[in-house]
């Protein structure tokens, strides 16, 4: 795989946490090849160490959920080289435990910064501990963080962001030994899931904080693509459901705004109020506004559980996205400009048109959905599973004491007393015994010599006696068993040292057979032989003197002998009794020590038993799993007719490698592929978790067999075991002689794999244009492959691009795009349920602690811009007579009936098509209907599943505003001319009387008509050729027509009256000026009603009604159909 870009990835809460270690896992594999040292040629000597042109950071408020990434979780030895490009976000809790602690402190330490979004004390919800997660309610976790922010300013989110762009900012040296360009951008990838409450809490805060942290480092060409996993990619017992829904339906609203904000940025006129923030904007503790720079995040990317994909699946085909759009190459295509500076902004952003009001009117273009299919050869659980099975079977012969030598075992015992600090205790020294005296003459003489020895012998027994009391407490304090174990590990393995410590029962060698154990109770013990019963020395045999001189000298000579020997094994067996009578002393100090010493051995070897024994299971299901029907995932498996196969065929291969006898079974393999650190890992894994020892002992040896994966096969004349999916392609596609490097099994897997690769149906959600991505292996074969892979890919129609670049797998990206918010099923599914929460709203759902921008609310989607534009096309329409009131009166509607078109040709004699409009079930005390209308139209726009629905609304949007020449029709006077005032008034008066405290009910009523209605008729036609640029500006110029054409009628015009009846041609008539189509008679020569830029007004013009001050663009407000007074 070649890197050609810098890539930043962000993971937020578990789902980006999940996501970015799979990310991980999938480079490392693909970089750092099998064994972990494929980029050791480029510079980067530490095995799986990523370039650092490639950086994760993680943020995520439980801690138990960080401690599972990989570069926390990873053995202690590749730590290091994980640690270089990883860093995760740990200290984002405030210092409170408990969700009302936290709020509390924010409404009385920044109000201003809170107040528009923080919900009141009264509808809090408790949750506690916070770092357990923040209970799946968004606005908790984003309190949380606003929590951290006043205590820690922006150091704690900022700083790992800012790390990982400095490291990136220097590996363009890095990059380019990758074969990759000058760096000129960056792309973002920010993973987090919409149905929970960290990620979808924090998430837009983090978008503004990534942004800024790149400009704070004056990097430019960074693009940010969010990347949203859906409500529907979780199991219900897994955080689906309602509530999920009811997270997924504000947290899309908010994210696309921002979208759609990125896309359509609008400048503001007046600056200079720092109060004042703009919608891209959003203020945080400290006085510190952060605003997201225009064009930075061009879309976002929503994956929803589609066509039967699993969750773990779904994650993969994330993944698979980010590393076909940082693989993939840019090249010299014509995508490569100033503003496209990767492949992924080229391929993502090129020609599209976002900027594109939506159908409905809501919102603009900037949704995209995408669903990725892989083929890979799965490396890692191949090796995961063969070598769990090569270890079980090795254990059950390493476990075999008869097959197993233990003629070593003896000395084995020795060294371990002697590494645990008991050499003194195992050979038990005497001190020296007094030395024999001379011989003396006759049989008194040699009784005295000898008593006086053995009264010797006595003392110094005394002194050992002493001596020993002084030394064997310090023994027993010193008694380090640990370490012999540790010492004992390097040269053996878990059970030979458990025979070793406890014994090998029936062997004929005593210290064997009692083991280090044993004998630490026989020092215990009274010495053993008969010797010990010896308490009291031994007589002094009586001498006599006899008559033949030479004969008693000799009998003297053997009994003198014969004592002295009995006086020495007295003397070493009170010696040894002695030390054994301390060592008993001193039991309770090291027995316990003993007996930690049998539980640690013993607990490491069950764990490898407990492996043993679970392996047959976990091996099957493992097997199922690989060999199961997955949609989006395909496995190339090995070309073996079954595993079973391709397990021995591996086994053989390790055996010659470790140059092994053909003889030699697993336990051997074991020894040769373990070694000591891995056993010692082992055991100190054991100490802390028993059931994870195994691992780093199964680590070492599915390493090794990594590393036979990374071998050609050329060695013993082999054929590979795993052909590359290069050579497999080639060889399908019929290129050379690649099909006689593989055999006929693999060929015809690989065949049957690609044709299923693409099941029916397997499209992204939507109805946007549909792009895709085949990325291959690069072949010098190119268009023969490509052709091949267009034939045989089951591809759904659309713009299709191929790459082929460095990689081992061939992977399909379907990306849709230039999407609203209405044309993704999943999402007008959750704003429905949003919809209804709100209409059925109960306590327990705590609908204002599921956003993160403003509580309350009674739209869906539509901002005010939406809103304004929308209500603009509604009174053209109602200016045509294209409105009906069907149910009602003119003053207060139920239903209305708006038409799709004023007319329809002659020959045409269906019913005019319309959408039908329901404005409430009731008259309501004189408060008119209308102001009902927009959320009407919001309710079927964004609700209706019919597709037709949004060729109505378009049709409406795009058309209504057509032909507007005419008079309005009567039911536009009356709602905009008459209703409008009298309904101002009426609500005004009503508010004034009210005893209720709150005016929310209020709120949108005068919105409606104080602010949207004028907004709207202020709002400039699109068609440029239009009679007048507004529709209150057209009311007048209608009006002024009237107004000349009846004086022209009543008042001849007097020569002169105009100024060319002054100029030199007075006598002809003024040369006419075109006019643009619709323009009324009264138009000047601009084609505009009024004056003309060089004339004098005409006279009627002093009597024309002044227009009304434009009036400011509408906000949100609360629920408009609570009772009035």
């Amino acid at each position: 795989m070649k890197i050609n870009q810098p890539m930043l990835y962000v993971g937020l809460g578990g789902t980006g946490g999940l996501v970015g270690a799979e990310l991980e896992r999938r480079l490392r594999a693909a970089l750092c090849g099998p064994d972990g040292t494929a980029l050791a040629s480029r510079g980067i000597n530490q095995r799986y160490q990523l370039p650092e042109c490639l950086q994760f950071v993680y943020a995520d408020y439980s801690e138990a959920e960080l401690a599972r990434l990989p570069h926390l979780s990873v053995e202690p030895a590749l730590q290091a080289a994980y640690a270089r490009t990883a860093r995760a976000t740990h200290d984002l809790l405030p210092g409170y435990d408990s969700s009302p602690s936290v709020t509390r402190e924010l409404r009385a330490a920044i109000p201003r910064e809170t107040r528009d979004w923080l919900p009141p004390q009264a509808t809090e919800p408790r949750i506690t501990p916070l770092r357990n997660g923040a209970g799946q309610l968004p606005t908790v976790g984003r309190a949380a963080l606003f929590g951290t922010l006043l205590r820690d300013d922006m150091t704690p989110v900022m700083g790992p962001l800012q790390q990982a762009i400095d490291i990136i900012g220097r590996s363009g040296g890095e990059l380019s030994r990758l074969g990759g360009g000058p760096i000129s951008g960056c792309d973002v990838f920010v993973a987090f899931s919409v149905a929970g409450g960290t990620g979808t809490g924090i998430f837009l805060d983090y978008l503004h904080f990534i942004g800024q942290a790149f400009k704070e480092k004056n990097f430019s060409g960074a693009r940010i693509y969010p990347l949203v996993v859906m409500p529907s990619a979780f199991p219900l017992a897994k955080g689906g459901g309602r509530d999920a829904e009811l997270n997924a339906a504000r947290a899309v609203v908010d994210l696309f705004r921002l979208v759609d904000e990125q896309n359509v940025p609008v400048a503001d006129d007046v600056i200079g109020d720092v109060d004042h923030a703009s919608g891209t904007a959003i203020r945080y503790p400290h006085d510190r506004t952060v605003r997201l720079d225009a064009g930075v995040m061009p879309t976002a990317f929503l994956f929803s559980r589609t066509a039967g994909i699993r969750p773990d699946d779904l994650r993969r085909s994330m993944v698979s996205l980010i590393m076909s759009l940082i693989g993939a190459e840019l090249g010299d295509a014509p995508g490569r400009d100033d503003e496209h500076q990767t492949f992924a902004s080229s391929f993502i952003n090129s020609d599209a048109k976002r900027r594109i009001r939506a159908k409905s009117g809501i919102g603009h273009r900037g949704v995209s959905t995408s669903l990725v299919a892989s083929m890979t050869v799965p490396l890692e659980p191949l090796a995961d599973l063969v070598s769990a099975r090569l270890l079980a079977h090795g254990v059950s012969r390493l476990a075999d004491a008869s097959a197993q030598h233990s003629h070593e075992y003896a000395g084995t015992v020795r060294r371990m007393f002697a590494d645990a600090g008991l050499e003194e205790l195992w050979n038990r020294d005497p001190l020296p015994p007094p030395e024999a005296r001379p011989a003396q003459r006759g049989g008194a003489g040699i009784e005295e010599s000898l008593t006086t020895r053995l009264r010797e012998m006595q003392a110094t027994l005394e002194d050992l006696r002493r001596r020993v009391a002084r030394r064997v407490p310090v023994l027993a304090e010193q008694f380090s068993p640990q370490t012999a174990l540790e010492r004992a590990l390097r040269t053996m393995d878990p059970f030979q040292v458990e025979r070793v410590v406890k014994g090998v029962p029936g062997d004929p060698d005593p210290v064997t057979r009692q083991g280090v154990l044993g004998m630490l109770e026989s020092r215990a013990r009274e010495p053993g032989g008969g010797e010990h019963r010896a308490l009291l020395p031994p007589p002094v045999p009586k001498f006599k003197d006899g008559i033949a001189a030479r004969l008693a000298r000799t009998r003297h000579d053997e009994l003198r002998a014969r004592t002295e020997a009995e006086q020495n094994s007295w003397y070493a067996a009170r010696t040894k009794a002695i030390w054994h009578e301390a060592w008993r002393a001193e039991e309770q100090r090291w027995r316990p020590k003993a007996a930690a010493l049998t539980a640690e051995i013993a607990a490491l070897v069950e764990a490898f038993h407990k492996h043993r024994e679970e392996e047959p299971r976990a091996y099957k299901a493992q097997v199922l799993e690989l060999y199961d029907d997955r949609t989006g995932v395909s496995y190339l498996l090995p070309p073996q007719n079954n595993l079973t196969d391709f397990y021995d065929d591996l086994r053989e291969r390790l055996t010659k490698r470790e140059n092994l006898r053909d003889s030699d079974d697993e336990a051997a393999l074991v020894h040769a592929l373990v070694d000591a650190d891995a056993w010692q890992a082992a055991r100190t894994i054991a100490r802390r978790n028993p059931d994870a020892a195994v691992a780093p002992v199964k680590a070492a040896i599915e390493q090794r067999i990594k590393q036979l994966f990374a071998q050609s096969g050329t060695l013993h004349d082999e054929k590979p075991l795993l052909p590359s999916m290069a050579m497999l392609l080639e060889a399908a596609a019929g290129v050379g002689a690649a099909a006689e490097s593989v055999g006929k099994a693999a060929l015809d897997q690989f065949r049957f794999k690609i044709a299923g690769l693409i099941p029916h149906g397997f499209v992204p959600e939507g109805g946007g244009p549909l792009k895709v991505l085949v990325v291959y292996p690069r072949s010098s074969a190119k268009d023969t492959v490509e052709d091949y892979l267009r034939k045989h890919l089951s591809l759904p129609r659309g713009s299709t691009e191929f790459n082929g670049v460095d990689t081992d797998s061939i992977t399909v990206v379907l990306f849709r795009r230039e999407m609203s918010l209405t044309e993704v099923p999943e999402v007008r599914k959750v704003l429905k349920r949003w919809a209804k929460a709100r209409e059925t709203e109960v306590a327990a759902d705590y609908l204002d602690w599921r956003q993160r921008l403003g509580r309350g609310g009674e739209w869906l989607a539509a901002t005010a811009e939406d809103r304004r534009e929308i209500l603009h096309r509604l009174l053209c329409a109602l200016w045509k007579g294209q409105v009906e009131v069907v149910e009602g009166t003119d003053k207060e509607p139920v239903k209305v009936l708006v038409r799709l078109h004023s007319s329809l040709p002659d020959d045409v004699t269906t019913d005019v098509p319309g959408i039908e409009l329901r404005l409430g079930d009731r008259p309501r005390q004189g408060v008119s209907g209308w102001a009902r209308i927009l959320h009407a139209y919001e309710q079927i726009a964004l609700l209706t599943e019919d597709a037709v629905v949004e060729t109505y609304c378009q049709a409406l949007m795009e058309r209504s505003a057509n032909n507007l020449g005419e008079e309005p029709h009567p039911l536009y006077t009356y709602v905009v001319e008459e209703l409008a005032p009298h309904q101002i008034a009426l609500i005004r008066d009503r508010l004034a009387r009210s005893v209720h405290t709150s005016g929310e009910w209020a709120d949108s009523l005068l919105e409606f008509w104080t602010e949207l209605l004028p907004a709207a008729l202020d709002t400039p036609f699109a068609d440029k050729n239009a009679v007048a640029p507004t529709l209150r500006s057209l009311r007048h110029a209608l009006r002024e027509i009237d107004v000349i054409e009846v004086t022209e009628r009543q008042v001849p015009r007097a020569r002169g009256a105009f100024p060319w009846d002054d100029r030199p041609d007075a006598g002809q008539p003024p040369r006419e000026r075109p006019l643009p189509p619709f323009a009324a008679a009264a138009a000047g020569s601009d084609g505009w009603p009024g004056e003309e830029p060089d004339t004098p007004a005409p006279a009627w013009t002093e009597a024309r009604e002044q227009e009304p001050a434009r009036r400011p663009g509408a906000g949100e407000a609360g629920d408009p159909w609570k009772d009035v007074e």
